[in-house]
């Protein structure tokens, strides 16, 4: 059965059952008690507005940002500038707290013409906060430096929105009811987004789009039916491989990857019982690993279940060149176009591994573009918290993340946190 909107098809090569109807039940009585605040993100016109307004302020007075950030405040911008083809935009992405990567980072860049934005909703995530204050040091020899600096934050609480309180910097809310995995379309990826030039209203409405389509279809809304189809095999198969056949989509990859994990990677259920469920995700590229990694798929254990996204063909692409007519296994591609060529190789694996018994999911962008895109990420937001209802953990939290932390931050020896 294949389903879709006017932005995204969804078919499967096995036949899935629907969701339970007190999946859909649940779901909205944690929409109506704001559990699910990524769900208004695409209405939120006020929010939007804001998102805009300091987007253009800052493009005044700075030709490029540095974005401090880590896990969902990096995942999904680097997502949308990679989709949007705006990775050399101006826009740098750092998440690592390597002392190498940041110097060299900085002997780039003019700090009189470089905004730094940081984001962290809680406010004290110490990888991000360890870059953004090395960073904000070497700003702050510059003229102005505290007008190109942006905190985007929880809108209440943390040190970093008292920071911001105090000395002034522009900042911007990341909703209470967000959570970090799920902020990609909150002003945690729009603002930066924004400032990269990319159209964050149109990702918005595909979004929105995607929303509509889930309360007027319900189980077979897009959203449902690719919940329905990873619920089917996500206990008898432990891994979910995610395989974009277009290059701009492997950051897309990577985002899904953490929330699929951190959403439904659980120990206990919603009673607290000892459950220790999850389904590993691995993020490939099409085609090049069907160069690296399909053996293991095909000929390995089986145990994986596999989505093949793909977006299409440039119809106005330049064609493939002849003038080798004599050398049989290269004159075949004359008057092709590389497009038609990584779209065979995307069927081509999809029936590999169905011949081999692998279950596979097939998602199709109409088109990428921003609004398709939107689409695309709350669609499989949706998804993965039906999926996380549909087994009976929270695919909200994340204890074992958290406890990580705590023993960084003991280890680091952060007041209140003792070895």
């Amino acid at each position: 059965m294949t389903t879709g909107t006017p932005l995204l098809e969804y078919r499967t090569s096995f036949n899935e059952s629907p969701l339970p109807e007190n999946v859909f039940k649940r779901f909205n009585e944690w929409m109506e008690d704001g559990k699910l605040g990524f769900m208004e993100l695409p209405g939120d016109t006020a929010l939007l507005h804001d998102t805009l307004e300091l987007a253009h302020k800052i493009e005044k007075s700075s030709d490029r940002m540095i974005v401090c950030g880590i896990g969902g405040s990096s995942l999904g911008l680097r997502a949308l500038l990679r989709a949007m083809d705006k990775s050399r935009s101006g826009v740098s992405v750092v998440d690592s707290p390597d002392s190498r990567m940041l110097e060299k980072l900085i002997s780039r860049f003019n700090p009189d013409s470089t905004a730094l934005a940081v984001i962290t909703k809680s406010g004290g995530t110490a990888e991000t906060m360890a870059i953004f204050l090395t960073l904000y040091r070497w700003l702050r020899e510059s003229r102005d430096a505290d007008s190109r600096v942006i905190a985007i934050t929880d809108p209440r609480k943390g040190d970093l929105r008292k920071l911001a309180q105090d000395r002034a910097w522009n900042s911007l809310p990341v909703p209470t009811s967000v959570g970090g995995r799920f902020s990609v379309l909150s002003p945690v990826g729009l603002f930066p987004a924004a400032f990269a030039g990319i159209e964050i209203e149109s990702l918005l409405r595909g979004a929105l789009a995607i929303t509509e389509d889930y309360f007027e279809k319900g189980s077979e809304s897009v959203s449902a039916r690719i919940a329905a189809g990873y619920l089917h095999n996500f206990k008898s198969h432990p891994v979910h491989v995610f395989f974009p056949y277009d290059d701009r989509l492997y950051d897309t990859a990577l985002w899904f990857a953490q929330l699929w994990a951190e959403s439904l990677g659980k120990r206990t259920d919603l009673s607290g019982n000892e459950v220790f469920t999850g389904q590993t995700p691995l993020a490939c590229r099409g085609p090049a690993d069907q160069h690296s990694l399909l053996q293991l798929f095909t000929g390995g254990p089986r145990d994986k279940t596999v989505t093949i996204l793909t977006t299409p063909g440039d119809s106005g692409a330049v064609r493939i060149p002849g003038g080798f007519n004599d050398y049989p296994s290269i004159a075949y591609l004359e008057g092709r176009t590389p497009d038609e060529l990584r779209l065979a190789e995307a069927e081509a694996t999809g029936k590999a591994l169905e011949e081999v018994g692998i279950p596979v999911n097939y998602l199709t962008m109409r088109s990428l573009d921003a609004q398709s895109l939107g689409g695309l990420l709350m669609s499989l937001e949706i998804a993965t918290v039906l999926t996380g209802i549909a087994i009976n953990v929270n695919p909200l939290d994340q204890p074992g993340v958290e406890r990580c932390k705590v023993l960084i931050y003991k280890t680091m020896n952060r007041p209140g946190y003792h070895i």
